[in-house]
């Protein structure tokens, strides 16, 4: 007797796990394929299958993207006997299909110090979502930063082209005093495209903010009053010209190339002597000894236990005294010791702030959940009070900060860049002549990012984007300068190959000098959901680029929304997506008069010269203050 088989056809859509009926001839074997995997199939009678027939029960044994996918039903010699047409997807007004998992915070747990992290990863309707909020107590939501590597949901989900991208991550500062617990709620709410909303149940966690030791606190008291007396010995004449400059790195970074820039201006051109202290060393060491800068280099700054942190701090505080400086630079918040340091050794101190960070944030993503000891943080804080002046690239980042100075010692002083000298345009012979350098046809709209690849600068959701706005603009690329094999580069990498966007998306390796991407692109994207005063739009706008950026911080100050480029909210795939359309919708001639307004508008202070100026002025004043 031939073998037969038979399917019963679901009448709807089906979710990624999911059950069919089927029946085949008594006593015979077969095997059932969903697209390209093997399903599992055990007998079952219902009592409903053809005379002579067996029940069979069908499972995926994992999840199955949205879409179409064919069911065939196979003999024991591999011949087909069957098969149907199966759509995974949502029926009518059904919540979407969401594959998820909350990696922590788990339910009950107690995790330590003032800031609740979440983690985890998350697919709606197969693919990642537009946009992931943390709800902690139904306060206002926070927006997680999304497309973060998960090679683990990957590996266990292959046939998901964004499963490898599917992670997110949300801290969600709590204003929470030392020695103190709270009982919390933590929920996500999804976004997805064309996929409605979803919001996970809550999870109760119990938040503990340890109290300081006492001995700790004494402790720190004593060394600290050490340290004093031993600064106290009068000190020799000082050199009112000369600069003693703590940060935290000369490797190649964006507040180091500052850094590096503002250093070179002060000695060449307004005779500053510098002396440099750093605790990482790096190749701009060697730009700063060819201007003739000294440099120091210390160990990592020692915050993780008072007696450590009180001694790492007198010796620099010794070091600081035994120089003639008259005056501190300190580059960035990380570099607290530094400060503490120079105000401890008694040189009036200018501290420049970068970063547009919580304290609460800040504290976790460098210390970790339990953060800084709390006499170690209190020295931090106390630091930010007794500092000079607070020096910002941003008022946004400045009017953060003020609670812990007063607006008298807080300064705005934005940055430049070098490549104001292109003036707002870049010659159509210089744009031709850079497309033929980099191979990049003339009919292709260019869209450029520029900048590390690393979570916060967004440049997965700018993927993402792509995905969709090529549909719409086939003759689009993106190139995103500043590829290097990091766990965050490598799963964009594969993320590009799995979307099959391989000919709209280049990964360009870090490049020292981006220069010509600038001089061939069409339209500048700066997607980063964290930032003071992006210097990567002022170099778009000194090329004559518009310009499509994150509403985050000194963007605003930059850009104003369809007058000189767009804004978007950071950390939404749909809103990024919205943006780009917009201005690629915008006739080439108004995108023109967009970059020419953006220009008009920041052109007073590109010069970096200007800055250079403003700092030297700023050293002067401290030291005729200080008499």
């Amino acid at each position: 007797m031939n073998t037969a088989a038979g399917l019963v056809r679901p009448g709807r859509p089906v979710g990624h796990l999911f059950e069919l009926r089927g029946w085949v001839t008594a006593g015979e074997t077969v095997t059932v394929h969903i697209g390209g995997s093997e399903a599992e199939v055990r007998r079952h009678d219902t009592g409903t299958e053809p005379p002579g027939t067996t029940g069979l029960l069908i499972r995926t044994p994992d999840p199955v993207p949205t879409g179409r996918h064919e069911v065939v039903v196979r003999a024991a010699n591999g011949d087909a006997l069957t098969g149907a047409v199966v759509e995974v997807g949502r029926f009518g007004d059904e919540e979407p299909l969401r594959l998820y998992e909350i990696d922590t915070p788990k339910h009950g747990d107690n995790p330590q110090g003032d800031v609740v992290f979440v983690r985890g990863w998350v697919l709606l309707d197969s693919r990642a979502p537009s946009l992931v909020e943390v709800l902690v107590d139904g306060g206002e939501p926070v927006r997680a930063r999304t497309r973060l590597p998960r090679p683990d949901v990957a590996d266990h989900l292959p046939d998901f082209p964004d499963a490898g991208v599917s992670g997110f991550e949300a801290r969600v500062p709590i204003d929470l005093p030392a020695g103190e617990d709270r009982a919390l709620s933590v929920r996500i709410r999804v976004r997805g495209e064309l996929s409605g909303e979803w919001t996970s149940d809550a999870r109760e966690v119990v938040l503990s903010n340890p109290a300081a030791e006492d001995t700790d606190v004494a402790l720190a008291a004593q060394l600290a009053d050490r340290t004093r007396k031993a600064l106290a010995r009068p000190r020799s004449g000082a050199d009112p010209r000369h600069v003693l400059v703590f940060t935290h790195s000369l490797a190649v970074g964006g507040g180091q190339l500052w850094l590096q820039e503002l250093l070179d201006r002060l000695a060449t051109r307004h005779g500053w002597r510098i002396t440099v202290v750093t605790q990482l060393d790096g190749e701009l060491r060697a730009d700063c000894e060819a201007h003739g800068i000294d440099v120091h280099l210390t160990s990592p700054y020692r915050v993780h236990d008072v007696a450590s942190y009180e001694g790492h701090i007198a010796e620099l505080a010794q070091f600081a005294r035994g120089t003639d400086a008259s005056v501190a630079l300190v580059n960035t918040l990380g570099a607290f010791p530094g400060a503490d340091a120079a105000i401890r050794a008694g040189l009036p101190t200018a501290w420049v702030l970068h970063e547009s960070f919580d304290l609460n944030d800040f504290s976790y993503q460098n210390w970790g959940p339990a953060g800084l000891l709390p006499p170690v943080r209190e020295r931090w804080v106390s630091t930010l009070r007794e500092a000079d002046r607070l020096l910002f690239v941003a008022d946004a980042t400045r009017e953060m900060f003020l609670p812990f100075s007063t607006p008298a010692r807080c300064r705005t002083i934005r940055y430049g860049t070098p490549m104001v000298t292109y003036g707002g345009q870049v010659s159509e012979r210089d744009r031709r002549a850079a497309r033929r350098k980099l191979g990049i046809p003339e009919d292709t709209t260019l869209l450029l990012n520029v900048g590390v690849l690393e979570p916060r600068k967004g440049q997965g959701l700018l993927i993402s984007a792509m995905d969709r706005v090529r549909r719409a603009h086939p003759g689009i690329r993106l190139s995103i300068v500043g590829h290097h094999p990091s766990p965050y580069g490598l799963a964009l990498a594969e993320f590009t190959e799995r979307t099959g966007l391989r000919d709209w998306v280049d990964l360009v390796p870090i490049q020292r000098d981006p220069a010509p991407w600038f001089e061939a692109a069409d339209l500048f994207v700066n997607s980063s959901d964290v930032e003071s005063l992006p210097r990567s739009i002022l170099e778009a706008v000194c090329c004559g680029l518009p310009v499509v950026a994150s509403d985050v911080f000194g963007a605003r100050e930059m850009i104003a929304d369809g007058r000189s480029g767009w804004l978007f909210e950071p950390n939404d795939a749909d809103a990024l997506t919205v943006a780009l359309l917009r201005a690629l919708d915008t006739p080439a001639a108004r995108r023109r008069a967009i970059a020419a307004n953006a220009y008009e508008k920041l052109h007073g202070w590109l010069d970096p010269a200007g800055y250079a100026a403003e700092y030297a002025d700023v050293l002067t004043e401290l030291v005729k203050e200080r008499g």
